[in-house]
């Protein structure tokens, strides 16, 4: 099968397409054919050398994809060749106590496709029948390769952890991402009135199409927290969504009314911060840390999928053989959603 891989650490550069030998489903698992895969940070993150419990290279990266059953292995009931389905990054032991009550993000063995084994930078992969999802009709491969992790990333931040009501303001910091461009939708989808902040004038535009009631672009008011403030009468926010990192952590404690929740999850722009401890203390902020989701929130937000009210965002489209400029745009600052290969 051809495979986009990474043959050492480092930039772009050190992808290669090339055939390597497909996958075969162990008693278990099926084996899917991908059609499509999305790029993450987190590809950046492991190509780079920055994630220590990625195996050596070579490599194939990619956390998502989606594509059809190809063959149903040993055990396996559900699926039949022919299903269309999504990948559901999360490999988990499904014995510990954690698995059986439902919390995958809590399971000791938890392991990321495209971080941990190979991934969907390829025509197939291999993955136990519990990692795979029946495909909502009526979105193409391109909408689902982009459409699971980021929504079940930014519904684990906003619902699950972040408790987030009908009726509640939240901010979402950064919304041009594909995590953050999804927690507009999904926070609208959850009844809540939301402020969002991004990079340019035609970014703003983009994100009201998405549904957000206010938008503040902070190239232009860098102190966002201050523009909150005005826009929520000096209070500032129920629930801050924030994915951004050291650049942006302070503000988005600032921006949180007394007793305010802020969620995170990822760090791009620095896994470290100062922190005025006082502005989390004395107003009672409730700093709540995010990673990965759980495999039945996925069932909460799929028929959104299905009847259009949450709507993935494609920024553009790559060929399998263009993973390497694909990978760049994923770190070009005009990005707004989500990179796609196809595989076709």
């Amino acid at each position: 099968m051809r495979a986009a891989r990474i043959t050492a650490f480092g930039g772009p550069e050190v992808f290669e397409v090339t055939d390597v030998p497909a996958p075969e489903p162990a008693p278990g698992e099926v084996l899917v054919r991908l059609h499509a895969a999305g790029l993450n940070r987190a590809d950046i993150i492991v190509r780079e050398g920055r994630f220590p419990e990625a195996p050596q290279p070579p490599m194939i990266l990619g956390v998502e994809g989606a594509g059809e059953i190809a063959v149903v292995g040993e055990g396996v009931t559900g699926f039949a060749p022919g299903d269309r389905v999504a990948i559901n990054p999360m490999k988990v032991c499904d014995k510990c106590e954690h698995c059986r009550s439902g919390r995958d993000s809590e399971c000791p063995r938890l392991q990321i496709v495209g971080e941990h084994f190979d991934g969907a930078y390829a025509e197939y992969i291999a993955l136990p029948a519990r990692n795979v999802v029946p495909a909502p009709a009526g979105l193409g491969y391109d909408q689902l390769a982009a459409g699971i992790v980021a929504y079940m990333t930014a519904w684990h931040m906003l619902k699950t952890r972040g408790q987030l009501q009908p009726g509640e303001t939240v901010l979402v910091v950064g919304a041009g991402s594909g995590v953050a461009s999804a927690a507009v939708q999904v926070a609208k989808a959850l009844g809540a009135t939301v402020i969002a902040t991004t990079s340019t004038e035609r970014k703003t535009e983009q994100v009201r199409a998405l549904g957000a009631d206010e938008v503040i672009n902070y190239r232009a008011e860098p102190n966002f927290h201050e523009s909150v403030r005005k826009l929520t009468g000096g209070l500032g926010v129920d629930v801050v969504h924030e994915t951004v990192g050291r650049a942006t952590v302070q503000k988005s404690v600032l921006s949180a009314r007394h007793g305010g929740r802020l969620v995170g999850m990822g760090s791009h722009t620095g896994k470290t911060a100062e922190l005025d401890l006082w502005s989390l203390y004395r107003r009672e902020i409730t700093f709540i840390g995010c990673h990965t989701s759980n495999r039945a929130e996925i069932a909460e937000f799929l028929p959104l999928l299905a009847d259009g009210s949450l709507s993935p965002v494609v920024d553009s489209v790559f060929p399998l053989a263009a993973a390497a400029e694909a990978q760049a745009r994923l770190d070009a600052p005009d990005r707004f959603g989500k990179v796609v290969l196809s595989i076709d």
